[in-house]
């Protein structure tokens, strides 16, 4: 079962008590669970009939699309798990709750989680500011967290014993960016335009990094305030640097309506950005409500982690959409839901490996154990008690006359 629960934004006055309080509420936690006295872990009372799971994600503002389909990919697998019985007999509950893609929420929902709710762990954590904020707090209670819709390398680095990733990096989409930009296409002029948080932040080190590594430097850099559509001065700088292409990092209504800006001054040139705008949603501003000129369509590119959620090549993808339909049938397939699909699958393959009495304990080593995994997507995953990143490679997509972000090889483009 899948609970979506809201949780109101937390006063400005209020976050410092929080942090001070939370350190007494895991306290308190502890007195009430069993610990670990060799690891000095909380173990959560794990009932005979449910194990519990906690997630939280924007289910509601401008970036909902994301932890909606995030959360109904992963519920898709979970509940097809539990018709069949659960694992070890126990069935999978999941509560997500709502943070609006505000960091305060996540910290608040997070703390929730582990004291009230006293999961086993968290999955289905969706974006990099509310992520990130959650490391020491995760860290502290000694729970594994898996399945993040993020690349950032804060989440990774320094390794994060606890911290478990599905996906390849934002380094790894910011290289391959920046690898069609300037080894493919031989475009030496590149913007960047970025939301001003940790995401953006995080993604700007990634493609400075690959820039550096060919002497290349940003004919530009501006930036627009996270969760505003005020995309117009940074437009106006990228205009006059001349950039030959723009790599975004934002959610898909701002990025769409830079696009839109962009064309109205007469400058069309590429655009990219990374997986977690959530293609389906870009795609839908970019032809539905910017109305963007399909003339200028291949010149949109998205960098993806995991394939096409349209092809039939895999058969992880065939199961996706044919349990998206049978439990979410008002969703049309897309990558997001399709990427929380396969971390719901990684889930259930860690719990059916932690056996029949899990600990936290038990369940990291499971996955830690975890070599080769078939997904079904032609990508094997696996950890170790030193790589807590599954799987690696990216993808290459652009927007098609169907208002479809489809994939293609990039070596086509140079011939």
């Amino acid at each position: 079962m899948v609970r979506l629960s809201p949780s109101r934004p937390l006063p400005t006055n209020t976050r410092f008590a929080l942090c001070a309080a939370l350190g007494l509420a895991l306290l308190e936690s502890c007195a009430r669970h069993h610990v670990d006295d060799a690891s000095r872990t909380y173990q959560p009372k794990v009932g005979q009939g449910e194990i519990v799971i906690g997630s939280s994600a924007a289910l509601s503002g401008q970036s909902s699309f994301l932890g909606l389909q995030t959360v109904h990919g992963s519920m898709a697998r979970i509940e097809e798990v539990n018709a069949s019985g659960g694992v070890h007999g126990r069935k999978i509950k999941l509560i997500s709750l709502d943070d609006g893609y505000e960091p305060a929420r996540a910290v608040t929902n997070t703390q929730q989680l582990l004291v009230d709710n006293d999961v086993f762990a968290l999955f289905d954590y969706v974006g990099t500011p509310t992520s990130t904020k959650i490391i020491d707090l995760t860290n502290r209670a000694r729970v594994p967290t898996l399945g993040f819709f993020t690349g950032a390398e804060a989440l990774r680095t320094p390794f994060r014993p606890f911290m478990f990733h599905v996906r390849d990096s934002y380094y790894a989409e910011a290289e391959a960016a920046i690898a069609l930009f300037a080894d493919q296409l031989k475009l030496s002029r590149i913007a960047v335009l970025y939301q001003e948080d940790a995401f953006g932040q995080a993604v700007l080190a990634g493609l400075q990094r690959a820039m550096k590594k060919r002497n290349l430097s940003a004919v530009a850099i501006d930036t627009y305030t996270r969760g505003t559509l005020d995309v117009e001065r940074a437009r106006d700088t990228i205009v006059k640097s001349g950039a030959e292409a723009v790599a975004m990092v934002g959610t898909y209504a701002p990025l769409a309506k830079y696009v839109k800006l962009s064309h109205d001054a007469g400058h069309h040139p590429w655009f990219h950005t990374v997986s977690f705008v959530g293609s389906e949603a870009f795609a839908k501003e970019l032809v539905e409500k910017q109305h963007v000129d399909p003339a200028q369509y291949s010149h949109i590119v998205v960098t993806q982690v995991v394939p096409s959620p349209f092809a039939d090549t895999f058969p992880a993808v065939r199961e996706y959409r044919a349990l998206a339909q049978k439990y979410f049938p008002a969703d049309p397939p897309n990558y997001v839901a399709l990427e929380g699909f396969l971390g719901a699958t990684v889930l259930v393959h860690a719990l059916e490996g932690a056996g029949p009495n899990p600990t936290r304990e038990s369940f990291v080593a499971a996955l830690e154990r975890t070599q080769d995994l078939d997904l079904g997507i032609g990508h094997r995953l696996s950890y170790s008690p030193t790589k807590h990143t599954g799987l690696t490679g990216t993808y290459y997509s652009s927007l098609h006359d169907d208002a479809k972000f489809q994939l293609f090889d990039a070596a086509e483009l140079s011939r």
